[in-house]
């Protein structure tokens, strides 16, 4: 419906509405506003013509077209009509136009529900505690507390006295190949008559040397024996504090009898119990770390490629044994090591903790010769 309404209106001179208005009414609806109150309405709205803002906002470019006022513009309305729908009674038939389902077309209902996965399921399997025992796997106990009271002092034990070198009987070891730590090769050079050399053995931590093993000490509540290095399960010596007295006293008795000619010996033990982790070469720049082959060409190949990144400690942050002796009886001494057993538990079963074990053979500098 349109209408339009005029009035003169005598308004002050000074207001900005003294002129006379013209008010058209859009609706879609019969009923309306009186014309009283729609003019009342636009003069008011035109009054106030100091404080309106202009619901459209032209741009500065734009000519004006006049004053033009916007009176309670209402939402837009769906005009169009649709039947709601309802709800029918029972038992009566429904109609083509109603929503008819199928139950047997529709597809199969998928359950969301993922509760079930997370509901533990118990077993009626009965488990002996000898065969969990036998299955569980073994952590071992180890002993990270300092180890200087493991072993009676002293510490060290300088070599005794003798005269010129003689060569032991005992054959040389050749178990296994050895390998020569750049800028040594092998052949070595025959050694001078008292050349001083020092076998590395290890008892906790890893060597800054490449294939060289690495061991562990067990706790001492812990009731699993010592154990050789083992490839496949773990590639390191263990010890027990028993063990390691042993090895002990039986270095005393070498260097007592002079089994194979004098030696000195030295227990060091790292004040700093640090981790077990195996930093890089750079890493160990400056600390005593000499790494084995400057290209991997060198490396035998009857050592497998898991060994050749293996980096351990410098030498002064490993727990570990020095026996000096004669350069020219570094193989024989190699195999007095290899042929040591301990006695462990009541049936007396030997342990020959350093078979497969590769030590390292350090010259008077202590500067790394060859891991054998």
């Amino acid at each position: 419906m349109f209408r339009s309404r005029s009035q003169q209106t005598q308004l002050p001179v000074e207001s900005s509405s003294a002129r006379p208005i013209v008010v058209h009414q859009f609706s879609a609806y019969s009923d309306s506003f009186s014309d009283y109150d729609l003019i009342a309405r636009a003069r008011l709205a035109a009054g106030h013509a100091s404080s309106w803002i202009n619901a459209s906002r032209p741009l500065q470019t734009a000519h004006s077209t006049g004053d033009v006022f916007e009176l309670e513009l209402r939402p837009p309305s769906n005009t169009a009509q649709r039947s709601l729908r309802y709800i029918p009674d029972w038992n009566v038939n429904l109609n083509s136009s109603d929503d008819i389902v199928d139950l047997d077309s529709l597809s199969e209902f998928e359950n969301t529900d993922l509760n079930s996965l997370f509901v533990k399921i118990t077993s009626n399997r009965s488990y002996s505690e000898e065969s969990v025992q036998h299955n569980a796997a073994k952590r071992r106990k180890l002993d990270m507390s300092s180890l200087c009271n493991v072993i009676a002092q002293p510490h060290v034990l300088t070599s005794t006295a003798s005269g010129t070198p003689k060569k032991s009987s005992i054959a040389p070891y050749s178990k296994c190949e050895s390998i020569p730590i750049p800028p040594h090769s092998l052949p070595l050079p025959p050694p001078m008559p008292y050349t001083r050399r020092s076998w590395i053995i290890p008892v906790r931590g890893s060597l800054p040397w490449q294939f060289a093993t690495s061991a562990a000490i067990l706790s001492n509540g812990s009731k699993d024996p010592p154990e050789p290095p083992d490839p496949v399960a773990h590639d390191e010596i263990t010890w027990t504090s028993a063990a390691l007295r042993s090895f002990w006293a039986f270095l005393l008795i070498l260097r007592d009898k002079h089994t194979v000619g004098p030696i000195g010996l030295s227990f060091n033990v790292t004040s700093n119990i640090i981790s077990y982790s195996q930093p890089s070469y750079t890493e160990l720049s400056g600390m005593g770390a000499q790494p084995l082959f400057s290209h991997a060409s060198t490396a035998p190949s009857v050592f497998s490629s898991s060994h050749s990144g293996s980096v351990g400690l410098p030498l002064h942050l490993v727990d570990h044994i020095k026996v000096y002796h004669d350069a020219m009886q570094s193989m024989q001494l190699r195999t007095v090591f290899d042929v040591w057993a301990f006695e462990f538990g009541q049936g007396r079963r030997k342990i020959r903790l350093l078979k497969g074990a590769r030590l390292v053979l350090l010259d008077e500098r202590s500067k790394g010769v060859l891991v054998s």
